[in-house]
């Protein structure tokens, strides 16, 4: 992990972010581009910076979104061009709330995860620690290269001669075209600088989750293998105060992750089904295949189906390690121990039937069936909208 020794005091950095994996300190960072910094101390600069940033980026570009649903004509062209878009404006809004008012949690959740009992304790466990490290690294630096592409090639709109916005069509009635190319150069930035500002704010917190699931995950690999070690009765008499004492950290940790998160994930859990279906209905149609700013809803799509496996791969790690536990349990030598501890391990093992589970609002698995289900519905309303559309031909 890219980390510095813990026991050097850095009173520059009180939250000591450069401790952390740079997907996380690039999460950071988006945090004070975007006026979501909550950290204290504040100055009075950072404080009107944020009030100007949200006037004119968050709540002027949000409502001129939201005046567009009254501007489509059909049903067809406001599920298509707006209504999935308006989805996923809403999911970063309500991830924006959690950033911003739950700022102290989420630092303390963080802090949690480079705590001394988090820590490796000898070369095996150091491998576990590393190996856990490079598989959330691996997932999330593709999630941030798509994301930030399938937002750059809302350019791709300037090679086309039609003057069309890249989002959304209508923006306070000002006029734009062949005829007021200057307005069209300031609605078109305005609209790509606000998404890509929004896209930052919506990965940042998928990145963030995704890190303390993935921490989560590693934690019940060093718990395991710990008790994989335990060969003798005074082993396990010394150690199992302090495993149990771990353990039940982490299910602490997991269930405060699935309340911090649970709203804004059951929104996007939510509406990713009719999001990655516009995405690729429109990357299909045959009125848009022949067209450059296809690549840009292929992207799009990508992000989508990125975004909801995330959370779903790394939550569905978390149950599926809680519940290896007991057959790391079961690999201890526990036949050679004396009477009394075999009967604390066979309660152990009752106790752990259950493995670790995260659910958005209690309705949302945070696991690959929700993500399959997702996919299936998405088709299906795909599918649905390519007959329709092959009617009318």
């Amino acid at each position: 992990m890219e980390a510095e020794k813990r026991d050097t005091p850095k009173s520059d950095d009180p939250y000591r972010w450069s401790d952390y994996i740079r997907p996380v300190r690039i999460t950071v960072w988006t945090w004070k581009i975007c006026g979501l910094y909550n950290g204290k101390p504040q100055t009075t600069r950072y404080r009107v910076y944020r009030a100007v940033f949200n006037i004119f980026l968050m709540v002027v570009y949000l409502f001129t979104l939201s005046l567009n649903v009254f501007v489509m004509q059909t049903f067809e062209q406001l599920v298509l061009y707006i209504m999935y878009i308006v989805f996923t404006e809403i999911v970063m809004a309500l991830k924006a709330i959690v950033t911003y008012y739950k700022f102290d949690q989420l630092c303390d959740l963080y802090r949690q995860t480079l705590g001394s009992d988090f820590q490796p304790l000898d070369a095996e466990e150091e491998q576990l620690h590393r190996k856990g490290v490079a598989s959330i690294n691996r997932y999330l630096y593709p999630y941030l290269v798509t994301t930030n592409l399938a937002v750059a090639s809302s350019c791709l709109y300037l090679l086309q001669d039609d003057y069309r916005l890249p989002y959304f069509p209508w923006i306070l009635g000002i006029e734009y075209g062949p005829t007021k190319r200057l307005n069209y150069g300031v609605l078109f930035a305005y609209q790509v600088i606000g998404m890509y500002l929004h896209m930052l704010i919506n990965v940042a917190i998928d990145v963030q989750l995704s890190y303390l699931l993935g921490m989560t995950s590693i934690q019940l690999d060093l718990i395991g293998k710990r008790f994989r070690s335990l060969h003798t009765s005074e082993q396990f008499r010394e150690s199992f105060v302090g495993l149990m004492n771990h353990h039940g950290k982490v299910q602490r940790m997991t269930a405060e992750i699935e309340q911090l998160f649970s709203a804004a994930y059951f929104a996007q859990f939510g509406s990713s089904g009719l999001v990655i279906c516009a995405s690729a209905f429109k990357t299909s149609s045959m009125f848009n295949l022949y067209e450059l700013t296809a690549i840009q809803n292929l992207l799009y799509m990508l992000s989508m189906i990125f975004q909801m496996f995330l959370p779903c791969r790394f939550g569905n790690e978390v149950t599926r390690k809680s519940h290896l536990l007991r057959t790391s349990i079961y690999s201890s030598r526990w036949y050679e121990m004396g009477l009394q501890e075999r009967k604390t391990l066979r309660m152990l093992l009752q106790r752990m039937n259950k493995p670790l589970t995260l659910k958005a609002f209690y309705f949302f698995n945070y696991n690959l069936q929700a993500f399959t289900t997702t996919l299936n519905m998405a088709y299906s309303l795909y599918a649905l909208l390519q007959r329709n559309a092959l009617k009318k031909v």
